[in-house]
């Protein structure tokens, strides 16, 4: 270890490793033992379940309860159940089969068919393999046989006109116990929303033909994964290869500088390969997994400009980047209490990362920059069990444990850097369950927030100075003058399940999280926001706006509270089939899940430097609002079901120093996506081969066609914020096929 480690960490990581002698093969809670600390853990012979995880879960999912999503993919039902994780905008972490899965690419692509159930698992999920505490996990448990093709087609339409999508499809999925593999290439393309097919979008005129309120795009991914048993251990190979190309047009170069009439172009063009490995297994009695990933992208941006005279420019950048790094991550009981067993996870990580941008050198373009780093990193975690509700001696207060977790980083160029998190998980009774979280860390900046490619490209954006719609240059990439800082963070999280039958959960959680120093993302540009940061908004002699360097930003302070809250029920309409003897047979119940979540923004403040004034994003220096909620009502039997969801946010008024203010409006949108199985909701004796595992949808977004609407303090909508400015694509139509064979 570095010797920059502090005495007692080191000592801590001695005393554990010390203990990698000791025979604890098991990885499920032991039975008691007959003293409060022995000197060994006998050998337990567990028949656990298949897939199960470390940690019980809070709430599953089994094959009728996935069906009723109707969803195309592993990687769609993930974010289609996100109101059962937590928060809608927070990925939760997956595992598959109860183990880690940093390096099972290609997963998300399999057919949610090849699931036997879905686990969502208790808050301490995290902590137990080895993740920062307070994200939830999702263990996927797949079937132990699967094999299928499946092929996918979708046109999706903008009802308003002007754009069209499509979308194709296939892979083959194969699962054999402990072996699966899968090959999949999707391709899509969008077409451009010229300014033309919206006759709200401004006043419209004759080069509105060559310009586009949103770009066309082409996308096409490959990927492949194999994962099989080696040994003991169990080995997982994947890569992906994405390329994507963008292109928008800016509008007529004038005839005169030789273009002709043709339309100036911005093209963006990426090219990503990923290659992963994990080897997981039993290794000196832990249980180990081994991950190692490589990156590398290639992308090319060009923008044409009209120069100083009657010629065409085309300012280019050219990036590459690479990143390899590797992670072992080791978890094992380790000691046996009376409440249960200690368990511990120790994890070591390396990377590397390298980015190289060429540019023109004229402007603003850079001519040349190199960013490299290296970094580890080392953190250890205990889970102790303070209380069992199972234990005869220890169990007046139910289940109670705590997490305690430190770690350490060092990256070139910076100091070494300490984290310190804390959990205790309180089970009083089996229908309550009390969580609480703190956290100390001091942080770098990321490869990415201070060595990012340099990418130019135009936006649409509202200028509040001038009212008007702008089309600035919009810079993003990395800021190497971002410096270092320390950020601390706080949780309450209470989850009550008062009824089995039909299901009910309630949760209630509390965040606070403050940063002093260090990184932060570019907020959107306001007044206050453009006062903050003048040097980053450039404007002409006429105070038009030309360009926003929108690269990561140096805070002095970042302070932000939340409370956020959700209802969960799920029930089952409906007997069974044939449930009593003789009894004919029911149609297949309906399973039904309703998710409510509410968030309250508390406190949200930006101070950029000291001196100058905070942004307070909730008090009208950023177009934020204080309140949102977000609902789903799941509803699907055998062949057929819906999804209907949608989100509310509440008003708020944006400050524009000298001008009126603008009153944003409360603004709903819902979404409705129905899905067919012809072949079980015919009763024909013989039906057609072609209809055997094929699935119809409909997905319908932005149901009635709903936008924000702004007002000024008089009652009148300001220049801009028409229906097609503030939103340019509004409702659109998806009709897809899935068909397996």
């Amino acid at each position: 270890m570095n010797a920059g480690i502090d005495g007692g960490f080191a000592g801590a990581i001695g005393v554990l490793l010390t203990l990698l002698g000791v025979p604890a093969q098991a990885q499920a809670p032991a039975v008691e033992s007959s003293s409060p600390l022995s000197p060994e853990i006998d050998e337990i012979v567990v028949t656990a379940q298949w897939g199960a995880a470390l940690v019980e879960s809070e709430t599953e999912l089994g094959e009728a309860e996935i069906d009723a999503y109707g969803a195309n993919s592993i990687g769609d039902l993930v974010s289609l159940i996100a109101p059962l994780t937590g928060r809608p905008d927070e990925r939760p972490i997956i595992l598959i089969n109860g183990e880690r899965a940093d390096g099972a690419t290609g997963i998300n692509g399999f057919p949610p068919e090849a699931l036997a159930r879905i686990a969502i698992l208790r808050s301490e999920a995290a902590e137990r393999y080895g993740y920062p505490p307070g994200q939830r996990v999702v263990n996927l448990v797949l079937k132990k046989s699967f094999a299928s093709w499946q092929g996918e087609a979708g046109v999706q339409i903008a009802t308003a006109g002007g754009r069209e999508s499509g979308q194709l499809s296939l892979g083959r999925f194969v699962i054999d116990g402990k072996s699966r593999w899968s090959a999949r290439i999707d391709a899509s393309h969008d077409n451009h929303l010229l300014k033309s097919a919206r006759s709200g979008a401004g006043d419209l005129d004759a080069s509105d033909a060559s310009r586009t309120l949103l770009p066309a795009s082409d996308r096409l991914t490959m990927n492949l994964g194999l994962t099989r048993p080696l040994g003991r251990f169990s080995g997982t190979f994947g890569i992906d290869v994405a390329r994507r190309d963008t292109r928008q047009l800016l509008g007529p170069a004038p005839v005169p500088a030789g273009g002709g009439g043709d339309p100036l172009r911005g093209d963006q063009d990426s090219t990503n390969l990923g290659l992963s490995a994990l080897l997981g297994g039993p290794l000196a009695g832990w249980q180990s997994n081994i991950i190692a990933r490589y990156t590398r992208s290639w992308s090319t941006n060009a923008l044409e400009r009209v120069a100083a005279g009657p010629e065409i420019r085309i300012d280019r950048t050219r990036s590459r980047s690479e990143g390899l790094s590797a992670q072992v991550n080791l978890n094992r009981p380790v000691l046996t209490l009376p409440a249960g067993m200690v368990t511990s996870n120790i994890s070591f990580g390396a990377a590397r990362d390298w980015t190289q941008s060429r540019g023109s050198g004229e402007g603003d373009i850079p001519a040349g920059f190199e960013f490299r780093r290296r970094q580890w990193d080392a953190r250890l975690s205990l889970g102790v069990p303070i209380s069992s509700s199972v234990s005869d001696r220890f169990s007046a207060l139910g289940d109670l444990s705590v997490d305690i977790a430190g770690g350490v980083s060092e990256a070139s160029g910076s100091p070494l850097q300490e984290r310190f998190d804390f959990g205790l998980n309180w089970t009083p009774f089996p229908l309550l369950q009390l969580t609480a979280t703190a956290g100390f860390a001091q942080l770098i900046p990321s490869a990415d927030q201070l060595g990012g490619p340099y990418v130019e490209e135009v936006r649409r954006i509202y200028d509040y100075r001038r009212q008007e719609i702008a089309e600035p240059r919009w810079i993003t990439g990395g800021n190497p003058d971002l410096g270092r800082g320390r950020q601390r963070s706080y949780s309450l999280r209470a989850s009550l399940t008062p009824f089995a039958d039909p299901q009910i959960s309630i949760t209630s959680q509390y965040q606070r999280q403050s940063a002093t120093g260090g990184a932060g993302l570019f907020p959107t540009l306001t007044p206050a926001v453009e006062d903050a940061f003048p040097e980053r908004v450039v404007r002409d002699a006429a105070g038009r706006l030309v360009s926003v360097d929108a690269r990561p930003i140096r805070i002095a302070r970042d302070i932000s509270e939340r409370l956020d809250s959700g209802l969960v029920v799920s029930f089952s309409t409906g007997g069974r089939a044939g449930a009593e003897v003789g009894a004919p047979p029911q149609a297949s119940p309906w399973q039904v899940t309703l998710s409510i979540n509410h968030g309250w923004t508390l406190r949200s403040e930006l101070l950029t430097r000291p001196g100058v004034p905070a942004i307070d994003r909730l008090r009208g220096d950023t177009a934020q609002s204080r309140h949102s909620l977000t609902f789903q009502l799941v509803a699907g039997r055998a062949g057929a079901g819906f999804t209907l969801d949608g989100t509310w946010q509440s008003p708020f008024r944006l400050r524009v120093d000298g001008q009126q203010d603008y009153r944003h409006r409360a603004v709903t949108a819902l979404n409705l996506r129905l899905f067919a199985e012809p072949e079980r909701l015919l009763r024909m004796q013989e039906k057609p081969a072609w209809l055997s595992d094929l699935n119809i949808a409909l997905d319908i977004r932005n149901l009635f066609d709903s936008y924000r609407r702004v007002v000024l303090s008089d009652g009148t909508v300001p220049a801009g914020y028409e229906r097609y400015e503030v939103d340019p694509l509004g409702r659109t139509v998806q009709l897809s096929l899935r068909k397996r064979f």
